[in-house]
């Protein structure tokens, strides 16, 4: 949701002082774009990690996402680094109240092939949430995934890897 947004925002601001890729652009610096923003937000429609039942869950933290789109080939690169706080509180009240922390990752690079007509791109996204619960529990989430698309139009790597410890 954060992201969607603000990548709509940026990739228009960067379109709008970037115009089009051309002799008229040739030689020009990388347009740059970065927003940085806090966030808090609340819901209670997901189990928390490690547990079935249903919590209320609040996270909060800061926010920094970076755009550079160079004006001579087209390329953009992205990068959104999220850090915060949660807390969860199960609805029924019978499991443990959890508190932790988050980071999340997303690194893009795409540019244009083949004089235009194919995407090369990487994307590389990281999730690690750590949390302790009130009845001494510990839950660890790691999340790596990563694909690049060659030259040619081909997933020349592509992987997920999910690791998930409730101690």
């Amino acid at each position: 949701m954060l992201r969607t947004s603000t990548l709509a925002a940026l990739l228009g601001a960067v379109a709008v002082t970037g115009a089009s890729a051309g002799t008229a652009l040739a030689g020009q610096p990388p347009i740059t774009g970065t927003e940085v923003s806090t966030f808090e937000e609340s819901f209670s429609d997901e189990p928390f990690l490690c547990q079935d039942e249903l919590y209320a869950q609040t996270v909060s933290g800061h926010s920094v996402v970076h755009l550079t789109r160079f004006p001579d080939t087209g390329a953009v690169h992205f990068h959104e680094d999220v850090h915060g706080k949660v807390v969860a509180v199960p609805l029924d009240g019978t499991g443990p109240n959890y508190a932790g922390n988050f980071w999340f990752s997303d690194t893009e690079s795409i540019r244009s092939v083949n004089s235009g007509d194919l995407l090369a791109e990487q994307d590389t996204d990281f999730n690690h949430v750590v949390a302790r619960g009130s009845d001494g529990s510990r839950v660890l989430f790691d999340f790596h995934a990563h694909f690049t698309v060659n030259a040619n139009g081909e997933m020349s790597v592509g992987f997920d890897r999910t690791r998930m410890v409730c101690t």
